[in-house]
């Protein structure tokens, strides 16, 4: 590929990866690379939610959930190592594929896209930072309260699309502690479980459940 495959390519990342990505959605529950793989393309999700799954013999810990317009582990390939987790989508998804070559040749072609790739990657790391900073020490329905909080803001709707298991996960507890936060999140009419899902009745409630 040369500089004029490339003439007219966007401000907007996502809308310029388009033209040389290919296209495909897939249903809940999809594996989209496994924990130890090597990467071999550059996905971008554009619709929909996955979450990055760090597996042991025993556990399942839910790493991160990512939304449309996240790139779908770019430190492995950055880094040019394994996947250090397995991607699954928590939704139906839609994702953009790019070959690493093309990658590549874009990183070479555009530095502005490669230097915010590695903005990006550092907005990752600070955010995983601060979500131990801010979890160390708390209660199970404190950390609870802080998870629904920040998956409510990240959607932008009262809405978390996760189960029990779910959020047990991702905050490393066991599914009957979370339980009993939910049971009593929804005893005082702050939150309503519904069939894989979490309503937010009242977020200055939850938004009372964290230590000042």
């Amino acid at each position: 590929m040369t500089k004029e495959d490339f003439e007219g390519l966007p401000d907007d990342d996502l809308g310029a990866l388009r033209a040389f990505a290919t296209r495909r959605t897939y249903s809940p529950g999809t594996t989209l690379f496994r924990q130890g793989e090597r990467p071999d393309a550059l996905l971008v999700l554009e619709r929909g939610e996955v979450e990055l799954v760090y597996q042991t013999r025993s556990e399942r810990l839910v790493v991160q959930i990512l939304y449309a317009g996240s790139s779908v582990d770019h430190l492995a390939i950055l880094l040019g190592i394994p996947y250090p987790y397995s991607a699954v989508t928590l939704s139906e998804a839609t994702l953009l594929r790019l070959r690493l070559d093309t990658v590549g040749t874009l990183e070479q072609l555009f530095p502005e896209i490669a230097f915010r790739w590695l903005g990006l990657l550092a907005h990752t790391l600070d955010r995983a930072h601060q979500r131990l900073l801010e979890m160390a020490g708390r209660s199970a329905l404190e950390q609870v309260s802080h998870l629904l909080l920040h998956e409510a803001a990240e959607r932008e709707e009262p809405v978390v699309e996760l189960t029990q298991e779910e959020l047990a996960a991702t905050l490393a507890l066991s599914r009957q502690t979370v339980s009993r936060a939910l049971h009593d999140l929804a005893q005082d009419n702050v939150i309503k479980q519904e069939r894989r899902r979490i309503r937010v009745l009242d977020l200055g409630k939850l938004r009372e459940r964290l230590p000042r």
